[in-house]
């Protein structure tokens, strides 16, 4: 018995009970002629002087069956529908930028609509989401900046965090297979099965990072990097990001702001999304620690030490909490805000060397 033939089997899923997409275009057909007869077709979906369409997301209502094999698509074609849409379309420069994140967000949205009805593999929803997630975690650095009604952290961050959590459970469940196969097979190696140095596995241990990142005040990522297999946990860059969320626990912010140089491109860019948060707490933890009334510590050295792009973002920043500033910035635990929502997120050049990340660069590192 194969590999995957075991995992079809053990999860019941065979050509009787799980629907199989027909679709082999990145539109189905059906959806053309109507976006065509409404005019519904995106200004990113007009190549020269043709039209190259992608599904649109649509909600499912009580009235609709979404389920038709000839709306779905197969693995393959959704796999190069994500490749076309973050390597081809994502590279666009004649759109802006939130116009570009709002369409792609639809059409993937829409891929993993795909994959839910189809119940895919683990394996083949690990493929898919892995871009996925690298997308929503390049844009929310790209577009942090932007206002509220252009763009939509929290809604991002909970489509990330769906896709990430979707990942990791699809890894849970390879993990669960390969014991259960192993156990009630034959003795298969780590190295006959290709797990640990497949691409897939490769992709698993920036996931794994990207959930400790993303719930780095949270415990359970910390106790799940604890229970992970030791291929994966003895991995340097998994490591390196467990020991950033064990020193931002302890309170050590000089430690993480440290550790965070050592981060890859991806990883800097949730990094950079907490940072305001990670800012706000030692500004607070300082207030208490440094309160005096006459002495001041000069905003250089809160600038070296917590990251901060320029002077200026440092005198806003301590402004924003509360704090005095003249010659330095004057601590005073009594007059910190506590109440107030920590500042929004720049762009940093501390951590990127001067120059803004690039979806090309997170989407190949």
């Amino acid at each position: 018995m194969s590999y995957l033939n075991y995992l079809c089997n053990n999860q019941g899923l065979n050509k009787r009970e799980k629907i199989i997409g027909t679709c082999y275009t990145m539109c189905p057909q059906d959806e053309i002629w109507l976006r065509k007869r409404e005019k519904l077709i995106h200004i990113l979906e007009v190549v020269g002087d043709n039209f190259k369409l992608v599904k649109s997301y649509s909600r499912s209502a009580a009235d609709a069956n979404i389920a038709v094999p000839s709306l779905l698509r197969p693995y393959s074609v959704l796999k190069k529908t994500v490749n076309y849409l973050l390597h081809e379309v994502g590279k666009q420069t004649n759109v802006p930028v939130i116009v570009i994140y709002d369409f792609l967000n639809d059409r993937l949205r829409a891929v993993r609509q795909d994959m839910t009805i189809q119940r895919l593999l683990p394996e083949q929803c690990m493929e898919l989401l892995e871009p996925i997630i690298r997308f929503h975690v390049y844009f929310a650095y790209r577009l942090c900046e932007k206002a509220i009604n252009e763009f939509d952290p929290v809604l991002n961050n909970k489509l990330l965090l769906e896709c990430v959590k979707w990942f990791l459970s699809c890894a849970d469940e390879m993990d669960r297979l390969n014991r259960c196969f192993n156990t009630h097979k034959t003795a298969l190696s780590l190295d006959l099965l290709n797990l640990e140095d497949s691409k897939t596995m490769c992709d698993r241990v920036l996931v794994e990072c990207l959930y400790i990142l993303c719930n780095i005040e949270n415990y359970q990522p910390l106790v799940r990097y604890l229970g992970l297999p030791s291929y994966i946990k003895r991995n340097p860059r998994l490591k390196l990001v467990y020991e950033i969320a064990i020193a931002n626990i302890k309170n050590d912010f000089i430690r993480v702001c440290r550790l965070s140089h050592r981060l890859c491109p991806l990883t800097t860019c949730v990094f950079v999304i907490y940072l305001p948060r990670l800012q706000r707490n030692s500004l607070q933890i300082m207030s208490s620690a440094y309160n005096s009334k006459q002495l001041t510590v000069p905003t250089t050295i809160l600038q070296d030490w917590m990251l901060f792009n320029s002077v200026v973002d440092v005198t806003e920043c301590c402004k924003h909490y509360g704090l005095n500033v003249d010659n330095g910035v004057q601590f005073n635990k009594l007059s910190f805000k506590c109440d107030i929502e920590a500042h929004k997120p720049k762009l940093n050049n501390r951590l990127t060397g001067g120059q803004i990340i690039n979806l090309h660069e997170v989407l190949t590192y």
